[in-house]
């Protein structure tokens, strides 16, 4: 009865150390389905734990790479700076780590820019375009951003790492309790 119940002690004291091994996203500015009503100079992600030099991240815009200049991973903050202001629309930041445990992680924030200034300029390019272009295109960015979503290795490893001890453990005082009979 001793082993078991140092079996279960040790599984519950190991398992939140192994879930946890890797470094997470903390916050974002802009936050994750933000609506970014001013200018935006830089964007900033901020993480769990240290983030190495090869770290990076993107800005996408409808398929379009916008380019960040000076990204810069440093501690647990990485950040890009930007060169002019964003134009209305739905932007995607697509990042890539790797943590102090070398495993690489990725993720994106998808956030839209809604300023007043560029909303002026919008509806004069858009009685110019016709209504057609304007339907489809909306429709197929939220298509390709929905496409592009994928799980992060950092999720399928906190769910995958704790079953697997679970069936060590199931296994081993299956083994333990069958010797003794």
């Amino acid at each position: 009865m001793n082993k078991i119940l140092l079996s279960f002690i040790c599984f519950f004291i190991i398992l939140p150390s192994m879930t946890s091994a890797h470094t997470g996203l903390e916050s974002s500015a802009p936050e994750s389905g933000q609506v970014v009503t001013e200018d935006l100079n830089e964007i900033t992600l901020t993480f769990a734990g240290e983030i190495e030099s090869l770290s990076t991240m993107t800005l996408v815009r409808e398929g379009q790479e916008i380019l960040l200049s000076n990204v810069e991973p440093n501690g647990k903050q990485m950040s890009g700076t930007l060169e002019s202001p964003l134009e209305n629309g739905s932007y995607v930041i697509n990042w890539s780590i790797v943590g102090e445990d070398g495993h690489q992680i990725t993720g994106e924030i998808p956030f839209t820019v809604k300023s007043e200034e560029n909303t002026d300029q919008d509806s004069q390019i858009e009685e110019s375009q016709t209504s057609d272009e304007e339907i489809i295109q909306p429709e197929e960015s939220n298509k390709s951003a929905e496409g592009k979503k994928e799980s992060s290795p950092n999720m399928i490893m906190n769910i995958f790492i704790p079953l697997l001890t679970m069936a060590v453990l199931v296994i081993g005082l299956f083994l333990l309790f069958r010797r003794k009979r």
